[in-house]
């Protein structure tokens, strides 16, 4: 396995779902449809405008958000709501990890424009530990020749692969 088949996107997926993280795994695309991803770009286009530059693209990364705070570096993750945000916690730490690899000390700062919140997230000795194993486990997950099976779990009605998973169940 190449090294860039683990993005932030497959990180995020496999702390929710290792269904989900199986098909990132393997370039499957969400239904660009599904209303609550269409939401999360709108909110993505339209937050923080002024923040810093958007979208920038790293090895396995797309940062929403990059802006400095006197000498800090800063990296945010706009999300739709608090409920994501085991998912961005572990996407936005990887993002940091790929930062510190190249020599950029930089914390992180979900946002949720939403509710008007932000949180804070720092990468440390721990939050590394913590990544590594993530990746370990995708990287263990993309050697499975068939996806795991689906397990019914809260954020399946919202999720862009909810038909892949649940075509054709009752």
């Amino acid at each position: 396995m190449t090294e860039d088949v683990i993005t932030g996107y497959s990180v995020l997926a496999y702390s929710v779902c290792h269904r989900e993280a199986w098909l990132v795994l393997r370039r499957f695309v969400p239904d660009r449809d599904n209303s609550y991803i269409e939401l999360g770009k709108f909110l993505h286009q339209n937050s923080y405008s002024r923040k810093g530059v958007k979208e920038i693209e790293l090895p396995g990364a797309k940062v929403d958000v990059i802006w400095q705070e006197g000498k800090c570096t800063i990296v945010g993750e706009i999300k739709k709501s608090s409920h994501s945000v085991k998912g961005a916690r572990v996407q936005l730490l990887y993002y940091l990890k790929i930062l510190k690899d190249l020599g950029i000390e930089a914390k992180g700062q979900i946002m949720i424009p939403k509710e008007r919140k932000k949180i804070d997230i720092e990468f440390n000795e721990e939050t590394s530990d913590e990544i590594e194993e993530i990746v370990e486990g995708l990287k263990e997950l993309e050697k499975i020749e068939t996806p795991p099976k689906p397990k019914w779990i809260a954020q399946c009605p919202k999720c862009g692969f909810s038909d892949f998973c649940w075509a054709g169940e009752e």
